[in-house]
């Protein structure tokens, strides 16, 4: 599927236009992804993202299921990107990593061309490693990163195989969640869907071994393990409210003129 969330100015590479064009990955900055309070995850991705965030479901237009990491609680705040656009937790989603590279459908169907952000600021003539040499011939750098978004996309479809497995089971449960903070802040979370524990307990047992062999067990149990995540987010938010009230106060207290204390004697 093609998600182009994170990219300003989305073009197909071609070997003619972008002849000489290099990848400087010291310039990438995730600030693109600040406003991101979810993005989509493959089930190859579920043990390393269940140690960070709350893996949960969403639900497209086509009705069908897809997992996601929350990344915040509030409208358009990615708890884990900071004003100087470094990621904090030690995972990053592929769906993440793949940028400013992206696939994207072409004139022909079931066609997938490789697509840049040319807003990139990684993308240049001048340093990193070079993508299309100046003949438009294409470099190490660019195979790997084909490789990558070709692995990217057929894990996205086996997940997608697998979650209409537990879907077929019909284990899925709309979720809204309300959450109060000591300072007084309510903020609320909805659409999202997570696993029934207890219809989960009540498969059959001749259904069990077909969901252990595809790997669809595996997922629910690896999201079951994640919801404890929620209270990380919970800290995080409570900790940046705290960071945002005090530079407030700072700000307030710069304003205000400042005041000459006398004694009289």
């Amino acid at each position: 599927m093609t998600n182009f969330a994170f990219y300003k100015k989305v073009v197909a590479m071609n070997s003619e236009v972008h002849r000489d064009l290099k990848f400087d990955a010291s310039q990438v900055k995730f600030d693109f992804a600040h406003d991101s309070t979810a993005v989509l995850i493959a089930g190859v991705e579920f043990v390393e993202a269940a140690k960070d965030y709350p893996i949960v479901f969403v639900r497209g237009q086509d009705q069908q299921f897809r997992p996601v990491v929350l990344l915040g609680v509030r409208e358009a705040e990615n708890l884990f990107v900071d004003n100087a656009g470094h990621w904090s937790s030690t995972y990053i989603p592929a769906f993440v990593r793949r940028y400013p590279f992206v696939l994207a459908e072409g004139v022909q169907p079931d066609q997938l061309v490789v697509c840049i952000d040319e807003k990139c600021a990684a993308l240049n003539s001048q340093s990193g490693q070079l993508l299309i040499d100046a003949n438009g011939a294409l470099q190490p750098m660019m195979n790997d990163v084909m490789q990558f978004l070709q692995n990217f996309q057929q894990e996205f479809a086996r997940t997608e195989a697998l979650t209409k497995q537990l879907d077929q089971l019909d284990l899925f449960v709309q979720q809204g969640a309300r959450f109060d903070m000591a300072g007084g802040e309510t903020f609320h979370l909805n659409d999202f869907y997570t696993i029934d524990e207890a219809k989960f307990n009540q498969i059959e047992d001749a259904q069990l071994p077909g969901l252990f062999r595809s790997g669809a067990l595996g997922l629910a149990f690896l999201h079951f393990a994640s919801m404890g995540n929620m209270r990380k987010l919970l800290n995080l938010v409570a900790s940046r409210s705290a960071e945002n009230l005090a530079k407030q106060v700072g700000k307030i207290e710069r304003s205000l003129p400042k005041q000459k204390i006398t004694s009289k004697k």
